[in-house]
């Protein structure tokens, strides 16, 4: 089932092209799709989507033959996923608009009737998984209770949002439990001793050996926060010489003093904060804003 749908992947004519440009001429077309499979080591994409489609579902492991084709299903049906018709308005001919299909870029949310609508579930499934789309254009719609997190950490924001609040909450869909960063953050500091793991199940052995910063983030870790290069990125294109630019600014200010209210500010803004207000060259000064959030200790009778 699951051969099937990545029968269909690579029966498209968009993947055929690539592969042609990159197999050797001596190559026939299956054996360029195994070497393609081999470089990005596919056996290893796939350990890792099904240990996060068991994990969704409350699952630590496969246990039964029906879950595992039910499992199966789901990644057929994401690497299979049809492309989107559009249409575009045609200068040159009003009544007669432009349409196009796209499968790499794919939109959330439009209107209630429309076919992009209809398979909102198919393609929210599908950019949670290894395959496309690789990118997600959505409207204020998938602002809240959504979640993007199994493949992506990075936000692009198209217009400087009102508040700090919406801020959050468009990051938000990214910043999650075992999101991709942290994977990521996971895989670059303990790789070679998860693959040494007898565990037949890699990214629960994964989680298991990043306990060793529980004791820093305390439960948060490994699950939300593990440190490494890996971080949630932040896009934001205002408009040059625009009222974006100032609103730019004052909401990275409130988003600072968002986050502290909270007591987990993002350490990039804040010290940016500080800065701008002449606190942080203030000796002892942010040492005095600090909070100390350790259990209190009762001293020996």
């Amino acid at each position: 089932m699951l051969a099937n749908g990545l029968r269909s992947l690579f029966r498209r004519p968009e993947v055929v092209l690539l592969l042609e440009k990159l197999r050797d001429e001596r190559q026939s077309y299956w054996e360029a799709v195994l070497q393609y499979c081999a470089w990005g080591n596919l056996q290893a994409v796939l350990d890792e989507y099904l240990h996060h489609l068991a994990e969704a579902e409350g699952r630590s492991a496969f246990e039964n033959d029906e879950q595992l084709i039910e499992f199966a299903k789901t990644a057929a049906g994401a690497a299979a996923l049809r492309r989107s018709p559009y249409q575009a308005f045609n200068p040159l001919a009003p009544d007669e608009p432009i349409r196009f299909r796209s499968r790499f870029a794919l939109r959330y949310g439009g209107p209630s009737q429309d076919e992009e609508s209809l398979r909102q579930p198919d393609i929210r499934g599908a950019f949670n998984s290894p395959f496309w789309p690789f990118v997600l254009a959505s409207t204020s719609m998938g602002q809240e209770g959504i979640d993007f997190h199994w493949w992506c950490h990075s936000v692009m924001h198209w217009n400087t949002p009102a508040n700090p609040v919406d801020f959050e909450q468009r990051e938000g869909r990214v910043d999650r439990y075992g999101g991709h960063a942290v994977r990521r953050n996971i895989a670059h500091r303990h790789g070679p001793e998860i693959l040494r793991s007898p565990d037949s199940d890699p990214w629960r052995a994964a989680y298991q050996i990043a306990s060793d910063e529980t004791a820093t983030f305390g439960e948060f870790a490994p699950h939300w926060v593990y440190p490494g290069p890996a971080r949630i990125e932040r896009h934001v294109a205002p408009y040059p010489l625009s009222i974006d630019l100032t609103r730019l600014s004052r909401i990275k200010e409130d988003l600072a003093l968002y986050r502290l209210t909270f007591g987990q500010p993002r350490q990039e803004d804040m010290l940016e904060l500080l800065r701008h207000r002449g606190v942080a060259s203030q000796p002892g000064t942010i040492q005095d804003l600090g909070l100390n959030l350790a259990p209190m200790t009762v001293p020996d009778p």
